[in-house]
C-alpha cells in the first residue's frame, strides 16, 4: 500500500513539473516558424518567456511572429520588453519603428528609427561584427546589431510618406553609397523631389531606377512626360 502510494505521489509530481527549459521552447517554435505556423510558435515562445522573461531571442520573434499575423501593436510591446532590461537594443529599436510605420505612426517611427541609429549596435558595415560565435551561447549582443543603411533606408522612407522630403533624400542618397535597395531608393528620391517641384532632379533618379528595371519608376516617368 504503501509503495502505491509513494509510486501515485511520484506520477503527480511529475506530471506537473515542466523538464523543458526556455530554450527547448524557442526551438519548437522556431520549427513552427520555419513551416510558416506563427499563431502555433507562439504559443510555444509564451512558455520560453515565461520560463525566462528576459529571454531576448523569444521576445524578439514572438514580436516578428505577432508583425507577420499583423498584430503591430502587440509586437511593439514585445519589443518594448526587451528596451527594459537593454534599454539600447538596435535590432529592437528599428524593429519597433517599422511596426509604428506599419501603423502610419510616422513620427513616432522617425523617433525610434533616430534612437537606433545613436546605438552602439548601429555599425557601419560586415566589418564592424566583432564577436564572433566562438562559444556556445544562446544569446549575444552581436545579434542585435544593425548596419546604419539599413536603418536610415526605412526612416528615409518615413520621412518621404511624412512629406519631410529633403530628410528623406538625405538618408536614402546615403543608402545607394552603399549600394543597398538602390533601385528602390531612387524611386523614392525621385518622387521625393518631384515632391519638392525638383522635375530634373526627379527624373534624373526615375530614370536610373527604370534602367535598372522598375515598372513604378517607368510608369511615373510616362506621367511626368505627358503632364
Amino acid at each position: 500500500m504503501l509503495k502505491n502510494l509513494i509510486h501515485i505521489i511520484l506520477i503527480v509530481f511529475c506530471s506537473s513539473c515542466d523538464l523543458r527549459t526556455a530554450e527547448d521552447y524557442y526551438n519548437l517554435a522556431y520549427d513552427l516558424e520555419e513551416k510558416g505556423k506563427f499563431q502555433e510558435a507562439i504559443k510555444f515562445l509564451d512558455k520560453a518567456i515565461e520560463k525566462r522573461p528576459n529571454f531576448r531571442p523569444a521576445l524578439l520573434n514572438r514580436g516578428g511572429d505577432k508583425s507577420i499575423l499583423e498584430d503591430y501593436e502587440g509586437a511593439i510591446k514585445d519589443y518594448e520588453k526587451i528596451l527594459e532590461f537593454d534599454s539600447d537594443n538596435t535590432l529592437a529599436l528599428m524593429n519597433i519603428g517599422n511596426n509604428f510605420k506599419r501603423l502610419n505612426q510616422y513620427e513616432k517611427a522617425i523617433n525610434y528609427y533616430t534612437k537606433a541609429l545613436k546605438t552602439k549596435g548601429a555599425i557601419k558595415s560586415d566589418s564592424m561584427y566583432v564577436e564572433l560565435k566562438l562559444s556556445k551561447d544562446f544569446d549575444i549582443d552581436s545579434d542585435y546589431y544593425i548596419r546604419k543603411y539599413e536603418i536610415k533606408y526605412e526612416r528615409g522612407i518615413v520621412y518621404a510618406k511624412n512629406s519631410q522630403h529633403e530628410l528623406a533624400i538625405e538618408d536614402l542618397k546615403e543608402v545607394i553609397t552603399h549600394n543597398y535597395e538602390k533601385a528602390n531608393s531612387l524611386i523614392w528620391i525621385g518622387e521625393a523631389y518631384l515632391a519638392i517641384k525638383d522635375t530634373l532632379n526627379a527624373i534624373k533618379n526615375l530614370q536610373e531606377s527604370a534602367d535598372m528595371g522598375m515598372l513604378d519608376a517607368k510608369e511615373l516617368l510616362n506621367r511626368i512626360k505627358h503632364k
